[in-house]
């Protein structure tokens, strides 16, 4: 048995850590207009970089989804047996969260709030078909409420192309297929915001334009799959952790000099440094087990916030936006004090709801997508839950 066949509990921590960022930052980042120098303005400041917990999905992602198909890669039922379930896990939550989505924009007709969450919501078809990213560049806007899912987007368009990679590609081949994926993301954001200045929002929400994130991790699964290559890794702990220092430094620099998602800065080589930073996170963790990262990562409370962090995701900003309409807040309110209470009481309910949805919905889908298919006998990465 392939031993990252197992679960592995820093892999979960890692995931908890991103849906943190995320809810935090979309929490928090309102108090963007609040006065410079302030309290308020300087946490604020402080939690900017949470919206690259994206980017550590991303990384995540390819590498859990990466080695899952490594593993698999000769098996008859490769295809048909990865997106089964693949499909068990996805659709069915996202299904819900359209319906809820949508059917609350339909409702919410009149009043202050209404309008805030109404705002730039586009068509349902997009969302049925994971192509929202392509209207949102199309339409170069973020639309509230509904906004989240691109990411969504982008890992299914993703999920669309590597298996094919790497089920045909020659083994030798793959290292240099990624690695080219990996510089030409870059290059397709810097002839974005150059030459099509007119559409910002494009080069972030696109699969092409964020596949180094994404290909990063691949990256980290082909390394840990490598048995020389994976013991050098954990034999050289000191300098995995000098790396690691380093691309936080340079992180932390970004976010400072311009750490908007569609700066100059970030739309160059921004993405690119942060997958590095991540995928450096995740080997490390994971070759490291006895530093004190990989015990936080192992956390109970984390690694639990973790398996239900796909449902967090979806649903953070509905359980918000309900909970304010409920108690009739005006938009604004995110500016005021009650913005914090909002944000508590809401992070209370998003986590009660989908801890609810993990045990008696999510998981079940699981199960019944792993008994209508079968590996040929091969284990697949249970982390990819």
């Amino acid at each position: 048995m392939n031993p990252l066949a197992r679960r592995i509990p820093e892999l979960d921590g890692i995931r908890g850590t991103a849906i943190l960022m995320v809810v935090v930052f979309h929490y928090v980042m309102p108090w963007a207009s609040a006065r410079p120098a302030t309290l308020l303005y300087n946490l604020r400041y402080a939690t900017q970089l949470g919206w690259t917990g994206v980017d550590l999905f991303f990384v995540l992602s390819g590498f859990l989804i990466g080695g899952i198909l490594l593993d698999t890669r000769d098996s008859p039922a490769y295809f048909s047996t990865f997106y089964t379930r693949r499909f068990f896990r996805i659709v069915p939550l996202y299904i819900v969260w359209i319906l809820t989505s949508f059917g609350a924009i339909w409702l919410i007709t009149a009043g202050d709030f209404g309008k805030w969450i109404q705002d730039g919501a586009f068509p349902m078809w997009p969302y049925v078909g994971f192509a929202q990213n392509f209207w949102m560049a199309a339409q170069n806007h973020f639309p509230n409420y509904v906004g989240v899912s691109w990411s969504l987007a982008v890992e299914e368009q993703f999920y669309l192309t590597l298996p094919l990679i790497i089920r045909f590609a020659p083994r030798n081949w793959l290292p240099w297929i990624v690695g080219l994926g990996i510089v030409m993301a870059p290059a397709l954001r810097i002839l974005i915001f150059y030459h099509m200045p007119q559409h910002p929002v494009g080069l972030y929400v696109l699969m092409p334009t964020r596949a180094d994130s994404l290909l990063f991790g691949v990256l980290g699964a082909m390394l840990m799959r490598d048995e020389k290559k994976k013991l050098k890794l954990k034999n050289s702990g000191f300098l995995l952790a000098v790396t690691l220092v380093m691309l936080a430094s340079f992180a932390a620099c970004l976010m400072m000099i311009d750490g908007n998602l569609g700066s100059e800065p970030m739309a160059t080589i921004g993405y690119t440094v942060m997958a590095a930073f991540y995928l450096c996170l995740i080997l490390f963790c994971i070759t490291q087990t006895h530093s004190w990262l990989a015990a936080v990562m192992r956390l109970s409370w984390l690694r639990w916030l973790g398996a239900i962090s796909y449902g967090v995701y979806l649903f953070h900003d509905q359980v918000r936006a309900a909970l304010c309409s409920a108690i009739l807040l005006p938009s604004d309110y995110l500016r005021t004090p009650w913005g914090w209470v909002a944000g508590l009481v809401s992070f209370a309910i998003t986590v009660a709801i989908c801890s609810a949805s993990w045990v008696y919905f999510e998981k079940p889908m699981m199960s019944l997508g792993q008994k209508s298919a079968t590996w040929g006998g091969s284990v697949a990465q249970v982390n990819a839950s």
